[in-house]
């Protein structure tokens, strides 16, 4: 039994297991953005309102 037939299917697979990865990782890393960008929004916004305070 010979894996040639079985080759093809292989590298399709290993192709979208690629594609998923890049994606997954784009996905983190616009959470990640998102989640650093909104905590700088609340710690500019705390800056704001401790210097309106004084």
């Amino acid at each position: 039994m010979s894996i040639m037939p079985f080759l093809p299917f292989l590298i399709v697979i290993v192709y979208i297991a690629i594609i998923f990865g890049i994606l997954f990782l784009i996905y983190k890393w616009v959470n990640k953005f998102i989640s650093l960008r909104q905590e700088q929004n609340n710690l500019l916004r705390e800056i704001i309102n401790k210097m309106d305070s004084k």
